[in-house]
């Protein structure tokens, strides 16, 4: 056995792909996937899971998040002229 001081050993050890998730391979999707992920937890889906999620999916969310920041942000500026 290693101590708990000293040398640590390096040990090979195999990492694999869950099967049947949604694949993020597109450059910019990560943080509407991450906050989509977060919004089933907060709506109280106990078992949230992504594997029902399609590109198409992440396109179509994408847009709602621009129109929800365009409406909260932009629209305001616009308004209190």
């Amino acid at each position: 056995m290693p101590e708990a001081m000293g040398e640590r050993l390096q040990v090979p050890f195999r990492v694999s792909r869950l099967g049947g998730l949604y694949q993020n391979v597109r450059s910019g999707d990560c943080r509407p996937v991450a906050v989509k992920f977060l919004e089933m937890h907060a709506t109280g889906n106990r078992s949230p899971t992504m594997s029902g999620l399609t590109d198409d999916f992440v396109d179509i969310f994408r847009k709602h998040y621009a129109m929800d920041i365009y409406k909260g942000v932009v629209v305001p500026l616009y308004l209190n002229r």
